[in-house]
């Protein structure tokens, strides 16, 4: 069973891969059709389109993905998803095997589109600094071709051909499973999923929303938004979400209340090649301290009087980075939270400028002034020689995720669409055994970046209708079904 406590859990997952999908599609396609509910998150070449050569031609006024009218964004962001590309996409299917119980098969899928497509360079720089192997993508990625209609382009190679069938087949059987989709501020993961996968992007939202309700009828749940609803005034983003989910689990064990209970599980072991495993990931190039300017640096720490990070705590990233001198560490921030929580339900806030922290049962000063950490840790009774700071300790879930100690992989992994598929299944099965049928008012509501108070709605519109490609890849997934049905029928009884 996983360890809910403050120590983040193993990742176990399969990475998937063009010389492995073969073997592995029939589990994949097994673990779907048995889950309680299927997570996915990817990873993409731009989630816009900047600084684009004038060559292209492009009306980049066009291009705004946080326009605040939704036909506007959606024509933005149906722009960037058919001229960038999927490179890895992660599913998480949570298997019941009880009550609040569930075995977790995590997927990881190196994809590879073999249209020309664009590259934003924030987005490559993202992956890479986060260990995205774009060497190994290149080699071993799932070759596919984007916006098959319905049918894909067909390569002169065989193996090419294959693979593409088969990874639009796992989103064909996620289709045919009808089971809750759980996302994380999912909307680009929708539209590149729609895109890659399924069909064209079609010209209006409207007809984009109505597809979508009958590709997951089940409904699509978003637990960035189901959180910003349900848990107000906290941190919403999934590194954070997902440690506080650990945190409460464990607390309703320990109270002897329903608590969620995940065993994580792998499929196929990944073998790494020889190449593979020598190689050594390259330590981060320590910055030039000298392009900050210090009167900015002191500026804005003279505005946090806490031993973590406040912007960090609050969004997921900082602008000074692994510079920072307060910590970034989740676990850490969320012991500090826990004490503030306790402080402030016990005392009235202080009235003036100053801040007061309570030690040993009295009201302890601390000028805001001259705060710094190290008085404040002390105030608090933590040892300032434990605090985990930024340059040494960096963001758990997001770039340090561990393997299966059993595993004959490096023991070592980084941020993956994979982990990030999980931690958002974990968030929404701890949220659905706190506030149970509430969730159920939340579905079909994905979070929009920019208006997280005005989620697109995943409803059918008396005033829409489905697309042509929703018909044309819906008719060739039911034949799909009906063939592999007969060929069922058709093979000998197992000894």
């Amino acid at each position: 069973m996983q360890d809910s406590g403050a120590k983040t859990a193993p990742a176990v997952y399969t990475d998937v891969t063009r010389e492995n999908i073969q073997a592995l599609f029939s589990d994949i396609s097994k673990q779907i059709s048995q889950a309680s509910f299927i997570a996915i998150d990817s990873e993409f070449t731009g989630l816009a389109l900047s600084e684009a050569s004038l060559e292209f031609g492009f009306n980049t006024a066009e291009w705004n993905t946080r326009a605040t009218d939704m036909r506007d964004m959606y024509k933005a962001m149906s722009s960037v998803a058919k001229t960038h590309a999927l490179v890895s996409l992660g599913l998480s299917t949570f298997v019941p095997t009880g009550d609040n119980a569930y075995h977790v098969y995590n997927f990881n899928l190196l994809l590879q589109e073999q249209n020309t497509h664009l590259v934003n360079p924030a987005s490559i720089s993202f992956l890479a600094q986060n260990g995205f192997d774009l060497g190994k993508q290149a080699l071993q990625g799932i070759r596919y071709f984007s916006g098959p209609n319905p049918m894909p382009l067909e390569s002169r190679s065989a193996d090419i051909n294959i693979e593409g069938e088969l990874v639009r087949k796992v989103l064909f059987a996620m289709i045919q499973a009808k089971k809750p989709l759980v996302v994380h501020n999912g909307l680009f993961d929708l539209a590149y999923l729609y895109q890659s996968f399924f069909g064209p992007l079609p010209d209006s939202y409207e007809s984009f929303v109505f597809d979508l309700t009958g590709m997951f009828p089940a409904g699509v749940f978003d637990t960035k938004f189901i959180a910003e609803k349900l848990i107000p005034g906290t941190a919403s983003y999934l590194a954070y979400l997902y440690h506080k989910s650990e945190r409460d689990q464990r607390v309703r064990r320990e109270q002897g209340n329903e608590a969620l209970a995940v065993k994580l599980t792998k499929i196929l072991l990944y073998e790494k090649s020889d190449a593979e495993t020598k190689r050594k990931i390259q330590p981060k190039k320590k910055q030039d301290k000298t392009k900050l300017d210090p009167k900015r640096v002191e500026e804005v720490e003279k505005k946090q009087y806490k031993p973590y990070c406040e912007h960090f705590a609050a969004f997921g990233h900082c602008m000074f980075n692994d510079r920072c001198r307060r910590s970034h560490d989740i676990n850490f921030i969320l012991d500090c939270q826990e004490k503030e929580a306790n402080e402030s339900s016990t005392e009235p806030e202080a009235k003036d400028a100053g801040s007061d922290v309570r030690q040993n049962g009295k009201r302890k000063r601390v000028d805001e002034e001259n705060a710094h950490p190290s008085k404040i840790l002390k105030a608090l009774n933590i040892n300032p020689k434990k605090v985990p700071v930024s340059q040494k300790s960096e963001p758990t879930s997001l770039e340090t995720t561990k393997l299966d100690d059993n595993s004959n992989n490096n023991t070592t992994a980084y941020h993956t669409a994979a982990y990030d598929a999980f931690m958002t299944g974990f968030i929404f099965a701890s949220l659905r055994i706190q506030h149970g049928e509430a969730l159920d008012m939340l579905k079909n509501r994905i979070y929009r970046m920019g208006r997280g108070a005005e989620p697109l709605l995943i409803q059918a519109s008396a005033y829409a209708s489905a697309s042509t490609t929703y018909h044309q890849t819906m008719k060739l997934i039911d034949e799909i079904s009906n063939q592999e049905s007969v060929i069922e029928s058709t093979e000998p009884p197992a000894d």
